[in-house]
């Protein structure tokens, strides 16, 4: 016992031994809380209290549930192949094939990944007639149906509360994107957890099987579940509330997804006798950006008080940097990271940004530097054309049901088998209540397809037939070697495009290699298993940060990550935050958690970056970002490179003064609304916002008191005229 507690400090201590009932343990940035999940799991099993099947441990990637997992074999001294400890998607689709039965589904179900989901949904608004336009997108549709699911809404409750014309037409390609999923034996992200609560909430047997299955349930990141997976983990619990949770509530960014932050917050009324240990003292920062990332997250009203320390005193001040466009921010970044260079790799240095189309002026600067950069949330592997070619072959010879799958792969490498043909066929499987695939085998009683059109589906069924008869019958590897030959897909992928054709068949043997390790690691190494394996992969689960590059990502793709270096761009009124957060107080309060997540990556040296001008909405003028403001002058150094000469021919203040604290007005009800007070009234260049228009920028004053009338130019809705007196402008910034 004492060996996995002697390097633990008493908050981790406290957490670690205190096994029974329920536990929150609030743990800030950096404060050792992989130690602390796998030292309890490890504790527990070291008790007896549990075996390591009797535990499940969730979180949110696959690397995270791959680490804990060796750690605490590691910790224990033998092997825990057998622990459950998975992504909360992953556990799901576990744990419904296992209960396949009791769902009516096939235990080989597919998982459709997000670019299936988006196929059927782009075949039910054609069949709808709801062609793809700017009202109506297949990703919007998606995001809308996405937002129902984690509510767990069907379509028949969506369109119940369905108001207006827009969420009505949704409902309708919800239902028929329901019919799809159903008739292909599939199930999207959203669906597994959705049908995993659904079914331990209606059967009590299952259910209680369940519940005396897992002894213990430890969450990781319990800040960003939602309302799906937070009904997951209640079902799960047994009698006993054995549940520990593991969370900050100042690091929940996810909302705009469907993370809800009172799960956190109220975990204390949801299981009543619930304990709560704050892990604060921090293990990877200076004190300096500490008391940075304290200063601007305490203005959150939505928080546990804490307050993070640490052991490592002083550090270098934080860098503010105003630049006059996007382009000098990022040559500033570049040459910053130049001079760094002396004291930390590059992959020990980080470029941030709110929005993913900020790098583009970055990887100019890079380039023209010739420093060696990597670009993390881009196309994942498993997303890649010739990737999804072959994973979409391998989905239909698991499932010949899977619709996706089937119109991804029937012509492709090309078979003479155009849309027209498709859509006939579909018509003829719809009617006969039939597979796309058995629709094939039958297409001569299709009495409007043509000879061709028919010896093309028959061949192309015979294929699929064949290919099923030896997927399990050989190694995953040897029959995706093989499956390219059959299919002509090697061929075709060489000869699509000779240019691009090596790459991609590198690619391929990348594709068998990740096969072979599987078939060699895994328990039940079959098809269907690999599937799930690799459906289920995020973006972040093959970073790797070995290569000396620097690395560009968005803010939202740093949670979790470290380095030396970090630099902060965009701190920006608009853009970070974000317009929309400016009357939405949660919104704002989540954007300061952004920003506190990404301060607090950085280990030793944090610069912050700002541009006067970008080009965003056809280019406008930005001002600092309020959240500069919050941090206190004396951690920081300030450079301010902005010219004010472009528009008004004299430079309107000194650049120094565009830094001083502005006051902040009394907050309104809401409680999160700032106004800055302008000490020479409205003028010419003022940055206002109007309750109905948003944020506009002032480029005309004519008159005065009032008679004083105003210009001004909207991003949302362009110039308009107003009378100052009756406008109701908050200032945002002079």
């Amino acid at each position: 016992m004492s060996r996995l507690l002697d390097k633990l400090n008493d908050r981790q201590k406290e957490a670690v031994t205190q096994i029974d009932g329920p536990l929150l343990v609030v743990a800030g940035a950096g404060s050792g809380k992989t130690r602390v999940l796998t030292h309890r799991l490890a504790h527990i099993i070291d008790q007896q209290k549990a075996k390591p099947w009797e535990i499940l441990a969730v979180t949110f990637t696959n690397k995270a549930a791959g680490e804990m997992k060796e750690r605490i074999g590691e910790l224990v001294g033998f092997d825990v192949s057998r622990m459950w400890v998975s992504t909360f998607h992953r556990f799901a689709a576990r744990f419904l094939r296992m209960e396949s039965d009791a769902i009516g589904y096939p235990s080989n179900f597919t998982i459709a990944d997000t670019d299936d989901s988006k196929s059927l949904i782009k075949r039910a608004m054609n069949e709808l007639g709801l062609n793809s336009g700017s009202q109506f997108t297949p990703d919007s549709v998606m995001r809308k149906i996405s937002s129902a699911k984690n509510k767990l809404y069907d379509a028949t409750q969506y369109a119940a509360e369905a108001d207006g014309y827009y969420d009505q037409q949704v409902a309708k390609v919800f239902n028929m994107y329901e019919k799809k999923l159903i008739a292909s034996h599939a199930f999207d992200f959203d669906d597994l957890i959705g049908a995993s609560v659904k079914l331990l909430s209606a059967n009590d047997d299952i259910r209680q099987k369940w519940q005396s299955r897992f002894r213990y349930l430890l969450v990781d990141e319990y800040q960003d579940t939602n309302r799906a997976q937070y009904l997951l983990l209640r079902n799960l619990v047994g009698p006993e509330k054995n549940i520990c949770v593991v969370g900050d509530e100042d690091q929940s960014i996810y909302g705009w997804r469907g993370a809800d932050i009172s799960n956190i917050l109220n975990f204390e009324k949801d299981y009543s006798g619930g304990k709560v240990v704050m892990l604060e003292q921090n293990y990877r920062s200076t004190q300096t950006i500490l008391q940075a990332a304290s200063a601007t997250i305490k203005n959150n009203l939505s928080r546990k008080d804490k307050t993070l320390w640490s052991d490592i005193e002083g550090g270098d001040k934080i860098k503010i940097s105003l630049q006059e466009s996007q382009t000098d921010e990022a040559d500033w970044v570049v040459r910053r990271a130049t001079v760094l260079r002396e004291r930390f790799p590059l992959k020990e240095m980080v470029v941030l940004y709110r929005t993913n189309a900020q790098s583009r002026a970055f990887e100019e600067i890079l380039r023209r530097a010739n420093m060696p950069y990597q670009i993390v949330g881009g196309i994942s592997f498993y997303q890649r054309k010739e990737i999804k070619d072959i994973v979409a072959y391998l989905k239909l010879i698991s499932n010949p049901s899977d619709e996706a799958s089937f119109v991804r792969t029937v012509n492709y490498p090309k078979r003479a088998l155009g849309q027209a043909s498709l859509a006939r066929l579909s018509t003829y499987a719809a009617e006969n209540n039939m597979s796309l695939l058995s629709a094939c085998e039958n297409c001569d009683a299709i009495v409007t397809l043509g000879a061709r059109p028919r010896i093309g589906f028959k061949a192309f069924a015979q294929l699929i037939n064949k290919l099923r008869d030896e997927a399990d019958k050989q190694p995953i590897d040897n029959f995706i070697r093989h499956l390219l030959e059959e299919t002509g897909l090697h061929d075709a992928l060489r000869d699509d495009d000779p240019l691009a054709g090596e790459a991609r068949l590198e690619n391929i043997d990348e594709f068998i290699a990740a096969a072979a390790d599987f078939f060699h690691r895994h328990e039940e190494p079959t098809l269907d298993n690999f599937l799930a394996e690799i459906t289920l992969y995020t973006n972040l689960d093959n970073y790797q940060d070995t290569d000396d590059r620097l690395t560009l990502m968005t803010l939202h793709n740093a949670k979790g990550l470290e380095y030396d270096v970090v630099f902060i761009t965009g701190l920006e009124e608009g853009l970070f935050p974000m317009a929309r957060a400016f009357d939405n107080p949660s919104e704002l309060e989540e954007e300061r958690r952004l920003l506190y997540v990404g301060i607090t990556r950085a280990r030793k040296v944090l610069k912050l970056t700002a541009a006067r001008f970008r080009f965003r909405f056809g280019g406008e003028e930005s001002v600092p970002s309020r959240f500069i403001k919050e941090i206190p002058d004396e951690l920081t150094e300030k450079i301010d490179n902005r010219s004010y000469r472009y528009e008004f021919g004299k430079t309107s203040k000194s650049q120094t003064s565009m830094f001083s604290k502005a006051t902040h007005a009394a907050p309104k009800p809401e409680g999160m609304h700032y106004e800055y007070e302008d000490e020479e009234g409205i003028r010419r260049g003022n940055i206002v916002h109007h309750p109905k228009f948003g944020q506009g920028r002032i480029i005309n004053v004519s008159g005065s008191g009032e008679s004083m009338r105003l210009d001004v130019d909207f991003a949302s809705v362009g110039p308009k005229k107003l009378i100052a007196k009756y406008a109701n402008l908050t200032v945002i910034s002079q």
